[in-house]
């Protein structure tokens, strides 16, 4: 066999190892997040087309999240929020706060971890991150993404760590609302 025969083999074998290694580092980060995390939900800003059609691959997105129940639970609030922030994607803006946030959601890059709280002057209220998550088909009702927003996993005091998907059990809707709970799909 020729020298680019086994430059072949040799190259072949090596991204077999990485994939494998990179799964299992994505698995164990996956595991200690959702054993030392709290549960919350990420109220979608932006996502990958492919979370919102059938298929078998995990994607990121970018979410809106809260420590604070009372901002977290408003979903008039997160969803107008997070639609204010796509509306300012790619967009050359006169205020500082603002050319910031465009900034976090132009950049499209997946970082694992990342979380960037909103200055308060923009979001209004304290405590709004924009996070990278990650989200794991297997989470969601219908095995895609049906909802403006999705459960997560998140560990505050361990910045850097994977922010992930949990498996969905419905949440409580805003204390504004009549009914209890929200998990039809």
């Amino acid at each position: 066999m020729p020298i680019w025969g086994w430059v072949c083999i040799g190259l072949t074998v090596v991204a077999v190892i990485l994939i494998v290694v990179l799964n299992i580092k994505m698995s164990n980060a996956r595991k200690y997040t959702l054993e030392n995390g709290e549960p919350v939900i990420g109220w979608l800003v932006q996502a990958n087309n492919n979370l919102f059609e059938k298929g078998i691959q995990d994607y990121p997105a970018v979410v809106l999240i809260s420590p604070d129940p009372k901002s977290a639970d408003d979903e008039e609030y997160m969803t107008e929020l997070a639609s204010d922030i796509m509306s300012l994607k790619g967009e050359d803006c006169d205020d500082d706060d603002e050319e910031f946030v465009s900034s976090l959601v132009t950049d499209e890059a997946y970082v694992e971890g990342k979380r960037t709280k909103l200055p308060k002057s923009f979001a209004d209220r304290p405590n709004i991150y924009l996070c990278h998550v990650y989200i794991y088909r297997d989470d969601l009702p219908k095995k895609r993404l049906t909802q403006n927003y999705v459960c997560c996993s998140i560990i505050w005091d361990e910045p850097g760590t994977l922010i992930c998907s949990r498996p969905w059990k419905g949440r409580k809707k805003s204390k504004r609302r009549d009914d209890e709970y929200d998990d039809e799909d």
